[in-house]
């Protein structure tokens, strides 16, 4: 489940959980309602792992564990050796057993994040709801309770529902989404249904890039921003010569500082075309996989010849797409200032050709840098 803050995720959750009633409407858990259950009988099928939790006594972490088993103990129960192992379970496959008698208050959040799932699984329910589960945790940690969440689905039948504001985790780790907007659901579905770019641009009012995760195929969000047009217009064109995703960092960065921007030589389809694409960016294109052609060329010196200023991207170079050093090179030798982020070349398809380009354009008195940072101050500076 996503959506922007008070979008009505956590309300959500705490009516699906019983704690609070619906307003309109009944809850029912399998063919139950759940306002006439006691929540013994919904915590036996229910875990819940809220953002956070604190405790008043000084708790150790085994006693938190054990306290999911309480469902299942009565009013003045014991624990059992079974409680016990199902607890040392849960605590073995969040990674806190070696926390055990730690006092709860003296762990940081993200030790605590995971000692609260350990007693979720403790209670060993059918469902498990889970607030931002991995808002405090590094990203070992939200790989390994994601992967322990998809595998207790997959091997237990445990049905999870996983509050994030993680995109991209969200999308690699669900079977469904459900979007959630000013208190309704905007769209539900598979991943790929849910994590558009007009979805996610109507609702989180933001422009973003969505690819697909060439590993997973998953959807991928990339996020752009958001562009004002008015300031746009005050400020010049910057033309960026990129290609295979290379453009987007410095496109994106370039737009926020309120510079227009064009793009080119691209193939078609490929990561820099869609985010152009996504910005309504005007671009010199080619078919995909196919070298620069003599009309793509001339395209691209239409655009250098527009703009106030060339950027050279750190990109791959080969045969196909070696005509984009040399339209730099004569749009420096017209005039136009030119930057280039630094190319090591670890990987010149050119046999020592695009190294001579970057020579000329270093002779010619093209203005090098490395890295991103410094494109803008010398883009600024050369457009003072």
């Amino acid at each position: 489940m996503i959506g922007p803050n008070s979008s009505g995720k956590t309300t959500l959750l705490k009516i699906l959980d019983g704690i609070f009633n619906p307003e309109r409407g009944n809850v029912f858990l399998g063919e139950k309602d759940m306002q006439r259950l006691s929540r013994a009988e919904i915590a036996r099928q229910i875990a819940v792992v809220p953002q956070e939790m604190e405790f008043p006594f000084s708790f150790t972490v085994g006693e938190i564990v054990l306290m999911g088993r309480s469902p299942y103990l009565g009013r003045f129960g014991w624990e059992k050796k079974k409680d016990l192992d199902i607890a040392r379970e849960g605590m073995v496959l969040t990674d806190v057993l070696d926390l055990e008698r730690r006092a709860f208050f003296e762990l940081i959040q993200g030790e605590k994040q995971r000692v609260l799932m350990a007693r979720a699984l403790a209670q060993e329910p059918e469902i498990i709801l889970l607030d931002e589960p991995t808002s405090h945790l590094d990203i070992n940690h939200q790989v390994e309770l994601n992967e322990l969440i998809r595998r207790l689905n997959d091997e237990r039948g445990l049905t999870v529902l996983n509050i994030s504001h993680d995109l991209n985790f969200a999308a690699e780790y669900s079977h469904r989404m459900v979007l959630l907007h000013r208190g309704t659901i905007f769209a539900v579905g598979r991943p790929a249904e849910v994590l558009t770019e007009e979805n996610i641009r109507r609702v989180y009012e933001t422009t973003v890039l969505v690819e697909k995760n060439p590993l997973s195929g998953a959807p991928r969000v990339t996020p752009i921003g958001r562009i004002k047009e008015g300031k746009r217009q005050e400020k010049r064109t910057i033309h960026v010569i990129c290609g295979a995703g290379s453009g987007m960092d410095s496109a994106r960065r370039l737009l926020l500082r309120g510079y227009r921007v064009s793009m080119g030589v691209l193939n078609i389809g490929d990561t820099d075309h869609k985010m152009g694409k996504t910005l309504g960016l005007t671009m010199a294109l080619e078919e995909p996989f196919a070298p620069i052609s003599g009309k793509a060329y001339a395209q691209n010196q239409e655009l250098i010849a527009e703009a106030d200023l060339i950027v050279v991207e750190k990109f791959l170079v080969g045969r196909g797409n070696l005509l984009n050093l040399k339209a730099a090179i004569e749009g420096l030798r017209k005039g136009k200032r030119v930057v280039v982020i630094e190319n090591d070349l670890e990987y010149d398809f050119t046999g020592g050709d695009a190294k001579g380009c970057y020579q000329t354009l270093k002779e010619g008195g093209a203005v090098f840098v490395p890295d991103h940072s410094r494109l803008l101050e010398e883009v600024d500076q050369g457009l003072s």
